[in-house]
């Protein structure tokens, strides 16, 4: 950085998303995002992807953060809802990304192919929550 390049205000990214069954989210993140070393800590599952920290968090205990600001707990569907997006590394590990989805508890919401408007192979699923998830990769080739 420069001298009269402005810095950040932003340090780090973390979204936190609920979740109602702890273990479930433990097994599907693990197996979709390959992260053997995935453990839960107080009711609360930290994912660290690069740049960014997505948090897990047990309904109950979201609830006490929703709850500061006067708001309950929502799942897609009950009208809150965001979409998680990756970028991979290759067509084929986008692919492998979404078999591990639908065998550990999620669902694919479309099947990977060619978006010919954004020149991106995309696939998308859902979390065992409904938490909608964009797989991309730019490249060309497997």
């Amino acid at each position: 950085m420069t001298a009269d390049t402005p810095k950040s205000r932003i340090v780090g990214t973390v979204v936190c998303l609920p979740v109602r069954d702890l273990d479930a989210s433990l097994s599907f993140y693990r197996s979709v995002f390959d992260l053997p070393e995935l453990g839960a800590d107080e009711g609360i599952i930290v994912v660290e992807l690069p740049g960014l920290s997505l948090f897990l968090i047990e309904e109950h205990a979201f609830g006490t953060y929703t709850g500061k600001v006067g708001r309950g707990v929502a799942y897609p569907g009950s009208g809150s809802a965001v979409i998680l997006s990756c970028a991979t590394s290759s067509r084929r590990t986008l692919d492998e990304m979404l078999r591990s989805a639908a065998s550990s508890g999620g669902t694919i919401a479309r099947r990977a192919g060619e978006d010919e408007d954004l020149g991106l192979y995309l696939g998308y699923f859902f979390d065992p929550d409904g938490h909608q998830w964009e797989l991309a990769h730019a490249g060309s080739g497997a």
